[in-house]
This record gives C-alpha cells, structure tokens and sequence, in this order.
C-alpha cells in the first residue's frame, strides 16, 4: 500500500503537469490577436495641403483652376454586417476648398470639389478586403461595384518591414506600398510606407463625369500622378499618419496639358497623427497572458519537482527496515 507522502506526491506531480500544461496553452486557446474592435469609434485622416488647386465650373459654364488651401479627408466608420473574423467599413472621402473664415461654411458647393463614399468587407485581423467594395460619388449617386485588393487604412496586425497592396481611391484600383524605414514616435516603434504611381490615363480604367473634358475646342483625358506615404503602428495593424503628393490634370491624346483637375501636396498635422498612435495602441492592446503564462508554467515546474523527488526517495518505513 503506498504511503501518505507518496500519495500526496503523486497528487502533486498531477497538479503541476496541469498547471504546467494550462501555462504552455494558455496563450493558444485564447485569441490575443489583436483583431479590430466592433465597438472602434470613427477615425478620421484630414490632410491639408497651403497651396493647392483645383477646378470648378463658373458662370460660363466652364471649367476654371482655383488656387487656394485645401483639405483632402478619409473618414472611416465600421458598420454592420459584421462577425468574428469580419467586418464592413464605410469611408467617405472628400476634398475641400478652404474659404476665408468669414465665409466659411456659407457655401458647401464651392467648397466641395469631390465626395465619394466607399463601403467595403475586410478581414478583421488582416484589414485585407474579402470583397469587391462599393462606391458611391456625389454625382452618379447610383452604387456601383469595384475591385478591391489588399489593404487601405488597416495593415495586417504585427506589420512585417515589406512591401503591402494598398488601395488607391483615385486610380479605383490597388498599388504596391514599399517599406521605407523605421521611426520612433512618443517612444512607440513607427513603420513607413511608401506608395508610387505612376502616370496612368484615368479615363482608360473607368468613367466618371471628370474623365473627359472639351476646353477652348480642345479634349482631354484625366490623368493621375503622384506618391503617397502611410505611417503605421505595427502591433495593430493601423495606419497612424498620411501624407501626399498627388496631380491629377487632363491632357490630350498628343500629350499636351489642358487644365489641372487637382494639385495637392498635404500632410496631417502631428496633433491628429498623435492622437491616432495613441487610439491604436489603446484600442487594440492584447490580453497581458504573458505574466499568467510564466507563473502557471514556473509555478507547475516547481510542483513537478517536489512531486517527483516525493516519489523516488526512499520513505521512512523502508529507510528503518
């Protein structure tokens, strides 16, 4: 028959081969992948640019280039459907004429240069799209279907230093982003990104009431040029900053410019950028299991141990006989 402190050391071994078991699998039965949060309030990127220009369309009924500051904003809200792995996200993007302030706000439409709305279902870990997204723009007001690949205002969390599919808004289509280099921000690990596009003729990949213009007998065709960069906190994933430098003008089929449509070389101002590096690293922190971890398996090792030398010392009876 065994003794008492035999049992008791075999009733020990089985507890710490639990605890240590409980300790190894602890970070694997629970999901701390730091997916997108449902309940993540709306986020939005508004960069200005001092001098920029655009267009508009005068009394005549022509079209005319406007120099004045400029605001291009991505404002993105997650909405439902919506489930564990996925979620739907709706941006709307606009760009903006800064009036003077004392007449700010008294005219929307010689503000307004462009408004679209974007809706799109991405993977909720990846931020990669899992299907064609939808757009709506402020003229047609009719949606429609576009092809969406890769990433756009959320990386795949843990963001690796290498080159992402992200999608450009203007070209409706996706570009390769490189990675640039690695910075430091309020002591948090920043990655940089950098997209470049090439000169593509706009109104060969789809239409839209600015794909074509006729001026003074002459007709042109909307063309896209530019880089943009992105800022990225990589633990979640998020984009934390943007700047760009984009031209968007027509030109004929012989290559002769006609008018800018759009010129804009902005950035977002540090104070916005900031607050969304610290709403990236609140709202998708991980469960702290790291220090359970170690204490389960630490405190399951020392339980073995004792277990074990309970179990091959020879016990007091047999020592006397």
């Amino acid at each position: 028959m065994l003794s008492r402190p035999r049992i008791l050391s075999i009733l020990l071994l089985g507890l710490g081969t639990a605890l240590l078991a409980a300790g190894i699998l602890l970070p694997k039965v629970l999901n701390v992948d730091p997916k997108m949060p449902l309940n993540l309030p709306p986020v939005s990127y508004t960069l200005r640019a001092e001098d920029s220009v655009s267009t508009r369309i005068n009394e005549e009924g022509k079209r005319e280039e406007v120099h004045s500051p400029l605001q291009r904003q991505l404002h993105g809200v997650l909405i439902e459907p919506a489930d564990a792995d996925k979620v739907s996200l709706r941006v709307g993007v606009t760009e903006m004429r800064e009036l003077p302030p004392e007449v700010m706000g008294t005219d929307p439409l010689t503000e307004l240069i462009e408004a679209n709305i974007w809706t799109v279902t991405i993977d909720r870990l990846t931020g990669e799209a899992l299907a064609p997204a939808t757009l709506v723009d402020r003229m047609a007001g009719v949606p429609r279907s576009v092809a969406f690949e890769g990433n756009w205002v959320k990386l795949p969390a843990d963001t690796e230093e290498k080159e992402y599919l992200i999608f450009d808004d203007f070209l409706h289509d996706s570009l390769p982003a490189k990675f640039v280099g690695e910075e430091e921000r309020g002591g948090n690990r920043v990655l940089h990104f950098r997209q470049d596009i090439e000169k593509t003729n706009l109104a060969q990949k789809y239409r839209s009431y600015v794909s074509q213009l006729t001026q003074d007998d002459k007709s042109g065709f909307l063309q896209y040029q530019g880089t943009r960069d992105f800022w990225v906190e990589p633990k979640s994933g998020s984009v934390i900053d943007m700047a760009e430098d984009i031209h968007l003008w027509w030109e004929t089929r012989d290559g002769e410019p006609i008018m800018d449509y759009l010129r804009f070389n902005g950035k977002m101002d540090e104070g916005l950028s900031n607050q969304l590096l610290f709403g990236a690293i609140q709202n998708f922190q991980r469960p702290a299991l790291e220090p359970w971890s170690i204490g389960l398996i630490t405190s399951g090792s020392i339980l073995v141990f004792i277990a074990i030398v309970g179990i091959v010392r020879p016990s007091t009876r047999r020592k006397a006989e």
